[in-house]
């Protein structure tokens, strides 16, 4: 999945932080492609765990500052985000590398990043605007 300018926020930082989950998820998706998935799912599963955490932060604060009205369903779908995100972090901890379980993380990062920018985020442009 790739970055649309219909993602955009307003805010560049939060615009630039969404093109470098979508670009993990990318390039872990090439990395499973060709073979390397074992080799770099921790790191992702490290790496995209941090890195969402800062991003939510800031995002939420930008919500909170420009009184986006949807702030608290954003902050509720980051919290879900993370959750699951744990569970494939919790199975891996537990049976190791998992090729399916692998693919499926990716997945969900590209299909929740375009439902949630689209559905939720998108609302931060009007108040930037403002």
């Amino acid at each position: 999945m790739k970055w649309s300018e219909d993602y955009a926020t307003g805010v560049q930082r939060i615009d630039e932080d969404h093109k470098m989950i979508f670009k993990m998820a990318e390039d872990f998706r090439a990395a499973l492609d060709e073979g390397m998935g074992g080799a770099v799912y921790p790191v992702l599963l490290d790496g995209l765990s941090l890195y969402c955490r800062g991003h939510f932060g800031f995002e939420e604060q930008c919500m909170e500052a420009y009184r986006c009205p949807v702030a608290q369903k954003n902050r509720k779908a980051h919290a879900r985000f993370l959750e699951t995100l744990s569970g494939f972090q919790q199975r891996y901890a537990v049976s190791g590398y998992d090729r399916t379980d692998a693919r499926r993380l990716t997945d969900t990062v590209d299909q929740w990043l375009a439902d949630h920018i689209c559905r939720i985020d998108i609302h931060l442009k009007r108040c930037v605007s403002k």
